[in-house]
């Protein structure tokens, strides 16, 4: 199955048109990590997001010495993401938790992308910032039930 017929089947990608599928499968690159491989370390520098096509990663982050996980990414998701927003250092780990296929996206494959294509570059970017919306909805009602259980 091609790229673009795999962004096709997910919720996050069913809003984009076959061309703006295409455009964005020709600036994917696609990589491989073995179980209990590290994707990316927290704070390494953040210059690309994932999109797994195979197996599941854990995103984790050590609080008092002890890895905690955030969150578990499953198909047609994807993690990474702010790498192409803010090119700033990675604020959690990521690790495979078994064998992983996933797609790509350098910055600079997204400014490219930007440049050519700046409809399939903002339709990403609308994802993006729906995606992080949400997370941080989630963190906020996190963080509400940690503090009734601090006070």
């Amino acid at each position: 199955m091609g790229i673009a017929d795999f962004l096709a089947e997910y919720k996050t990608f069913q809003n984009f048109q076959e061309a703006d599928l295409a455009g964005l499968s020709e600036e994917c690159v696609e990589a491989t990590f073995k179980k209990d491989e590290l994707v990316f370390a927290e704070e390494s520098p953040g210059d690309k997001m994932y999109i797994i096509r195979a197996g599941s990663v854990k995103i984790f982050k050590k609080i008092k010495n002890n890895d905690t996980t955030l969150a578990i990414v499953n198909p047609g998701e994807f993690f990474g993401e702010m790498a192409l927003l803010d090119g700033g250092p990675r604020s959690a780990a990521a690790k495979a938790i078994e064998d992983v296929k996933a797609l790509v996206i350098t910055i600079k494959n997204f400014e490219n992308m930007r440049e050519k294509s700046p409809h399939v570059a903002l339709s990403i970017m609308d994802v993006l910032v729906k995606t992080l919306s949400n997370r941080l909805r989630q963190a906020n009602k996190n963080l509400e039930v940690i503090s009734f259980w601090i006070d």
